[in-house]
């Protein structure tokens, strides 16, 4: 079985105290933050560095585990690799991260495949040197340590809300929760957008119209303009994720998203005027 190596370390800490502690603080401050759900059946979170954006993502699976206790998390990936046309499963083996090893529920993953011929493929290579999905694995095996996961690759094709329509279908009355990963907006000279300059009226822009716009879309269910929008405003860099995520809450009849928690990168670390920021946002249905 194919063991999945930790990549990304820098993006959360690379020993297992340190990450335990990091998710403990995330954790503790998330516990103020209260869905007013009854059950969640899926969430969106960011995958950037946790000294960023690891606070929004804490909300999101703090409620998680305190409404619902999913047995397996399909993880719904972006994509920052070159070569994923289609979304990709890695359905056997495990993925390691400084707390251990968490197991693919294989049996589910391969169901996957088997009744989705047509919207997914495996190709393990795909998964080894992406980091979206691997930055929200020692939250699970944090909070809980018992579930699996089943991670699949979202690039942005028109495939995204069929992929999210089809889980929905399959996954109807499983102990299953789908996690879709997106960061928003990379605005600045860093990123190579800068449409209303620089400092706090670029922020707000930000804050106030261009994620607005992504974090409405999601809300209100639109699964279908997700990617377009993300084309023409540059406000997800995993927008398939996000629309298969939408797709497949909506397929199983929820009407409306929850925003938990919404910050910048400038937010949880304001030093100068604002230049170069990202956006996060996290979001249960």
């Amino acid at each position: 079985m194919a063991v999945r190596s930790p990549i990304a370390i820098g993006f959360y800490p690379g020993s297992a105290g340190v990450c335990e502690s990091a998710l403990e603080r995330y954790l503790r401050k998330a516990s103020s933050i209260l869905s007013k759900r009854e059950k969640i059946v899926a969430g969106i979170v960011p995958h950037a560095g946790w000294i960023y954006s690891g606070q929004t993502a804490a909300a999101v699976y703090y409620n998680i585990n305190r409404l619902s206790q999913p047995q397996t998390f399909v993880l719904l990936g972006s994509v920052h690799v070159a070569g994923v046309d289609k979304p990709t499963i890695m359905a056997e083996g495990s993925w390691e991260t400084p707390l251990g090893e968490i197991e693919i529920d294989s049996a589910l993953a391969n169901y996957l495949l088997k009744e989705c011929p047509d919207l997914l493929i495996e190709k393990l290579e795909s998964h080894l040197m992406e980091h979206s999905i691997e930055v929200q694995v020692p939250f699970i095996q944090h909070l809980f340590p018992e579930a699996n996961i089943v991670p699949i690759m979202v690039p942005a094709t028109n495939d995204s809300p069929p992929l999210g329509d089809k889980l929905a279908q399959l996954l109807k009355g499983k102990k299953v929760t789908v996690i879709g990963t997106s960061d928003l907006t990379h605005y600045g000279l860093n990123y190579g957008v800068k449409s209303v300059g620089t400092g706090m009226k670029a922020l707000a822009w930000v804050k106030e119209v261009n994620d607005k716009r992504m974090i409405d879309l999601c809300m209100s269910m639109n699964a279908e303009e997700i990617i377009p929008e993300a084309s023409k405003n540059m406000n997800a860099c995993g927008p398939g994720a996000l629309a298969a995520t939408v797709a497949y809450a909506r397929a199983l009849e929820l009407t409306s998203g929850e925003l938990l928690h919404y910050t910048t990168s400038y937010d949880v670390e304001p030093i100068g005027d604002p230049s170069s920021f990202v956006g996060y946002a996290g979001i249960v249905f």
